[in-house]
């Protein structure tokens, strides 16, 4: 069973770190901090992998902004080959830079002090007034931050009973599978309360 939820963990765990990370009223403090209550002695492994991820999502954003709309319709197959290609290269500007001691936008995010916490914090708005500053973080933020996180029972997902979903749910379409889940998730979430209040209403009306 811990192999089957490794499987499954290790796929998206990574995509949760970078979000955390973009959020900074956290940082990269926090999974430092869980990581290595998770993975003990080998936390330093799993921490640099995420630290990794960063950098090379920053490079790739990086490389991307500095092309323009018009630019960018008009980029041929060779051209794109080009810039994968680059890619090594980018890398090691940005750690060039990194060690005469040029501070990227990356570098400076995390280093800065993380935001305090409140309830009535609004990530997207930070990023929102903080994008002229940040542009190449705010662009990674909008995508990743725009990631549903969607759960599903461990009963449901690690079941070792056998085959739970009939063969007619099996044919569905991996878009209409997509819809239901997330459907499903958006309903669960809704307070309880509110959901009776909207049947007592119903009924009420139907009477």
């Amino acid at each position: 069973m811990k192999q089957k939820f490794e499987k499954y963990w290790d796929e998206c765990c990574l995509v949760l770190a970078v979000a955390v990370v973009f959020d900074p009223r956290f940082k990269m403090n926090l999974v430092e901090y869980f990581y290595s209550r998770i993975y003990g002695t080998e936390a330093h492994l799993y921490i640099q992998r995420v630290r990794d991820k960063l950098v090379n999502l920053f490079i790739d954003y990086g490389g991307s902004c500095a092309i323009s709309v018009n630019e960018s319709n008009v980029i041929s197959s060779s051209g794109v080959e080009t810039r994968a290609s680059l890619r090594d290269f980018d890398r090691w500007c940005y750690e060039s830079r990194v060690s005469n001691n040029q501070k990227s936008e990356l570098e400076s995010y995390l280093e800065e002090a993380r935001f305090p916490r409140a309830e009535t914090f609004n990530i997207l708005d930070w990023w929102k007034t903080n994008s002229p500053r940040l542009p190449v973080l705010a662009k990674i933020a909008r995508d990743i931050l725009a990631v549903p996180a969607t759960t599903v029972a461990s009963e449901a997902a690690f079941s070792v009973g056998g085959r739970i979903i009939d063969e007619s749910r099996t044919c569905l379409l991996p878009d209409a599978v997509e819809a239901l889940v997330v459907a499903d998730d958006w309903i669960e979430s809704i307070p309880k309360r509110i959901v009776h209040m909207e049947s007592s209403g119903t009924q009420t009306d139907n009477a």
